[in-house]
């Protein structure tokens, strides 16, 4: 487990008797992992909490079904003018940030003191989109979840809280997913933890190598002809999340989908790529 917690440094929230305004930003599985560890808060009466999310819910989860559960309103909307109306009537008191799909304006960001975000990568590694993929291809063996204070840039803000994980030998970014969903959880049990406690550190500056990736399909899902074969074995590997197309390689003009090493030395033999 990596941590860094900036316990040292002055909490910039201080513990209120009144309940906490949360407003949480996100999508997908994530942002559910985030909502049912704030939803101790909610049931104790030290919060109230208002989602926003996307007008397309991901397939294996809506969290409009979520937060009727837990009794708090989920707007869905994809509008900037309209996220920034919901956020103003709401006045939060801590903006999260979990998977949300869209970059967060200043004028959020300018609502409260504190706006957090988790991100799926020990950051400053694997800023921006498709962080489990890069994790894979890249060959790291751990990677993790941070949570770190939002500003305009993405991913660059001080960091609450790390978890970390390691990769297994044959991990997919379908596995890697599923398996980061509790890790998210405990960053976020032990962020809110400090929140509704003494109060949010300010953080630690990122420190260490960085990287940062585009929401784009790396490499446009194909295999490179120049790569190792452990190079194409991790990119396979990072390319599998079902039901989504898988890697592929371009033979004699045509995109062929290929699932293992062994598929692409057969692909391949007197082939153009």
């Amino acid at each position: 487990q990596a941590v860094r917690m900036g316990e040292y440094q002055q909490a910039t929230s201080v513990p209120s008797s009144e309940p906490r305004r949360v407003l949480l930003c996100g999508w997908g599985a994530a942002a559910e992992a985030v909502l049912n560890e704030l939803a101790v808060y909610l049931s104790r009466g030290a919060a109230v909490a208002c989602c926003i999310s996307h007008s397309t819910q991901a397939a294996d989860c809506n969290l409009t079904e979520v937060c009727c559960k837990l009794g708090c309103p989920c707007e869905l909307t994809d509008s900037d003018d309209e996220v920034e109306a919901v956020a103003r009537r709401f006045a939060p008191d801590l903006v999260v940030s979990a998977s949300y799909r869209r970059r967060l304006p200043k004028a959020i960001l300018e609502l409260c003191a504190d706006c957090i975000n988790f991100h799926p990568s020990l950051l400053p590694k694997h800023r921006g989109c498709w962080s489990g993929f890069w994790a894979i291809f890249e060959g790291d063996t751990v990677t993790g979840v941070t949570c770190h204070r939002m500003m305009e840039s993405f991913d660059s803000g001080r960091i609450l809280h790390q978890e970390s994980l390691g990769l297994l030998p044959d991990e997919t970014s379908a596995s890697l997913y599923k398996r980061l969903l509790p890790v998210t959880a405990d960053c976020a049990r032990q962020v809110l933890a400090l929140y509704f406690g003494a109060g949010l550190p300010a953080g630690e500056e990122q420190r260490g190598p960085a990287s940062y990736h585009y929401r784009r399909l790396p490499f446009d899902g194909l295999i490179q002809p120049e790569w190792s074969e452990e190079q194409v074995e991790r990119f396979i590997r990072a390319m599998y999340f079902p039901p989504f197309d898988g890697a592929a390689a371009l033979i004699n003009g045509e995109r062929v989908p290929i699932d293992s090493t062994k598929a692409y030395k057969v692909a391949t033999v007197g082939s153009v790529q």
